[in-house]
């Protein structure tokens, strides 16, 4: 039974932090488009002529990491208002 806590508890936090994933890569490919697409075009160096596309992967992994992020509010908002209205009737 201790195992079972163990792995449910691991589960509800890493389900809990792992929108952080998401928006970290969103950040970290929106720097990179900075890097490597715009500032040799400013610096009027050689343009790379890279096909990736940045801003849309950046959008779509900003979009699943609110998207994440609104699940968790959710969930924890039901969590506490549960044991809020569960510690109400016990003092009833």
């Amino acid at each position: 039974m201790k195992t079972r806590n163990t792995i449910v508890s691991a589960v509800v936090a890493l389900l809990s932090a792992g929108w952080l994933f998401p928006m970290w890569l969103g950040v970290s490919t929106y720097l990179s488009f900075w890097t490597k697409e715009v500032w040799p075009t400013l610096l009027k160096q050689q343009y790379p002529g890279n096909s990736f596309p940045f801003l849309a992967f950046a959008g779509d992994c900003f979009a699943w990491g609110f998207a994440w992020l609104g699940v968790v509010v959710v969930f924890w908002s039901y969590v506490g208002f549960s044991a809020f209205l569960r510690l109400r009737e016990a003092r009833a």
